[in-house]
C-alpha cells in the first residue's frame, strides 16, 4: 500500500542535525497532482525517484522529464514545479524524501551544478536501497531518536554522492572474473613491468575497454590501482631495515629510485627514508589506500 509520512518535532532540533520532514511512496494518475516550490510552505530539500512512468519538472524556464529510474532534487522555497502529465504516461509512481539540515547546501549547490536537477540512479544503488529501508522503518514505526534519524539521512546523502561519483555503481556489484584476474595479477607480479597492454592481455579485453570499465569495479584506473598496490608493498618492505631503499623500489616495480621517491612522497606525505625512520603504532602495521 502506498503511504506517506510527515514529521513534526516537539522542540527545536540542534542546528547540526538533519530533520526528516516527510517520506512517502505514491502513485498518481490525476493531473491535479502538482507542486509549486514558491507556493508551498516550509523549506528544505526534496529528492524524488521515479519507479514507474514519467513526471514533468520545471525549474525556472527550463523543462525536464523524470522517467523511470531517474531522480530529481529541488529545494524549497524555489521557482520550480513538478507534476503528473497524462500525455506522458497513464501513471507515475515514485518514492520521495523531504528533509532539512546543516548540509543541505551541498545538495543545493554542488550536486545540482555538477549533475543537474535530473539524473539516473539504478534501482539497486545504495541511495535507493537506503531510502526504501528508511521508508519501511517509518511505516513499521521502527525509527529511533532524532540523532539516529539524522545519522541515517547523512548516510543517505553520502551514498548519493558516492553513487554519482562512482558512475552509479550498484551497492553489491559483482566483479567480473576478467577484472578479478587483473587485480590478482597485479598483487602477485608487483615487481614486474605492469603495462596497460600486459594487463589487457591478462583480462583478455581491449585495453581501452579495460580502462573504461575498471573504475566501475575498483573506483580508480588500472594504472592507479597498480601504483597504490606498489606503494602499499613499499611501505611494508621499508620496515625491513635489511633492505636498502633501492632494493625496495626494485621489488615494487620501480627502476628509477628518484621516481619511486617522488611517487611515495606524493602518496604518503613522507620520503621513503623518513617513513622508515618513523615509529608507527602497533595498530598501523600496514598502509592501505581507500579507493
Amino acid at each position: 500500500m502506498h503511504k506517506s509520512y510527515g514529521f513534526r518535532y516537539t522542540e527545536d532540533v540542534n542546528r547540526h542535525l538533519f530533520k526528516l520532514l516527510s517520506i512517502g511512496h505514491s502513485s498518481v494518475s490525476d493531473e491535479n497532482y502538482q507542486w509549486n516550490g514558491l507556493r508551498r510552505g516550509g523549506q528544505g530539500i526534496i529528492f524524488q525517484w521515479s519507479i514507474k512512468g514519467v513526471g514533468k519538472l520545471r525549474i525556472g524556464k527550463e523543462h525536464y522529464t523524470v522517467p523511470k529510474g531517474h531522480a530529481f532534487v529541488v529545494s524549497i522555497p524555489n521557482d520550480h514545479e513538478y507534476a503528473f502529465d497524462a500525455s506522458l504516461c497513464d501513471q507515475w509512481e515514485f518514492i520521495w524524501i523531504r528533509f532539512e539540515g546543516f548540509k543541505e547546501e551541498w545538495l543545493r549547490q554542488d550536486l545540482l551544478q555538477t549533475y543537474g536537477p535530473v539524473f539516473e540512479i539504478l534501482p539497486d544503488a545504495a541511495p535507493i536501497q537506503l531510502l526504501w529501508r528508511l521508508y519501511s522503518d517509518t511505516a513499521m514505526n521502527k525509527l529511533n531518536d532524532r540523532f539516529d534519524l539524522s545519522l541515517r539521512i547523512y548516510e543517505w546523502m553520502l551514498s548519493l554522492q558516492r553513487c554519482l561519483l562512482d558512475g552509479n555503481a550498484p551497492t553489491s556489484l559483482e566483479i567480473p572474473s576478467a577484472y578479478k584476474r587483473v587485480a590478482a595479477y597485479i598483487q602477485e607480479h608487483i615487481a614486474d613491468d605492469l603495462t596497460l597492454d600486459r594487463l589487457a592481455e591478462v583480462a583478455q579485453l581491449d585495453k581501452y575497454y579495460l580502462c573504461k570499465m575498471f573504475p566501475h569495479y575498483f573506483r580508480i584506473t588500472p594504472m592507479d590501482y597498480v601504483r597504490n598496490r606498489r606503494i602499499e608493498k613499499a611501505a611494508e618492505l621499508l620496515r625491513d631495515h635489511g633492505l636498502s631503499i633501492t632494493n625496495v623500489a626494485a621489488l615494487c616495480g620501480y627502476t628509477s629510485l628518484s621516481y619511486f621517491g617522488k611517487v611515495f612522497h606524493k602518496m604518503v606525505g613522507l620520503s621513503p627514508l623518513a617513513f622508515r625512520q618513523l615509529e608507527l603504532s602497533e595498530s598501523e602495521d600496514y598502509l592501505r589506500f581507500l579507493e
